[in-house]
């Protein structure tokens, strides 16, 4: 987790131009409901100081890497773990330096055996259209960005599908992550938790790869 998620047609630039947080850039807007590993993504990304939005490859490759070919980074890293994230070496100076948002509409799990795996879409019960999830980012020598999606373990009345969550950021939280007001311990501890009760779980019809597309989200007639 999380290893899918959707941003919907509800635009995030008009969410965060509502709250006052960065300048919307339309170029940044990019509608999918099957947002997937090594896609390109929007981010909200400190430039110089300030918010701004940008997009970055789904899938963290450190800046000191000296690689050529992103596709030769063989880790897995397009999450990391909020407990352990600012000690390892791949992600720590992007903790201290180089945060990011990531905006989403809902994300997806799986659950079952290998070649049976059956989705849930999982969102937010709240007013506005996009939530966004606590990343980490990092900029590579050829300019290519990157970012990666912290995780936490998942409340409660989602654990049964699975034992870890994205991070997802209230808006005062948004700004605390972006500016380094809380110390590793406050982050650790408390990040992500100001949701318990508010998420929203559904099966939803099996789908391949390359599908998309809203039907995606519709629910499959069962309970889960």
């Amino acid at each position: 987790m999380c290893g899918r998620f959707v941003l919907s047609e509800a635009s995030w630039a008009e969410y965060h131009e509502a709250l006052s947080i960065i300048l919307p850039s339309d170029s940044a807007n990019s509608v999918s409901y099957n947002i997937k590993p090594t896609q390109s993504v929007n981010a909200v990304i400190n430039r110089d100081g300030e918010l701004v939005a940008s997009t970055a490859r789904w899938w963290f490759i450190p800046h000191w890497w000296k690689g050529t070919d992103v596709k030769e980074w063989k880790q897995t890293t397009f999450n990391a773990r909020i407990e352990t994230a600012f000690e390892k070496p791949t992600f720590r100076t992007a903790w201290k330096s180089d945060r990011c948002l990531i905006p989403a509409s809902g994300y997806y799990e799986w659950t079952g055996e290998k070649g049976k795996k059956q989705p849930h879409f999982i969102s937010l019960e709240q007013n506005a259209p996009v939530f966004f999830f606590a990343g980490l980012h990092s900029t590579l020598a050829d300019g290519t960005e990157t970012c990666t999606i912290i995780t936490r373990a998942a409340e409660p009345e989602i654990a049964n599908l699975h034992s870890r969550m994205p991070v997802i950021l209230t808006s005062e939280r948004m700004a605390r992550w972006m500016d380094h007001a809380d110390d590793d311990g406050e982050v650790i501890e408390n990040y992500g938790s100001d949701w318990t009760g508010k998420f929203k779980a559904r099966r939803v019809a099996k789908f391949g790869i390359k599908d998309d597309g809203p039907d995606l989200i519709e629910p499959d007639g069962f309970d889960i």
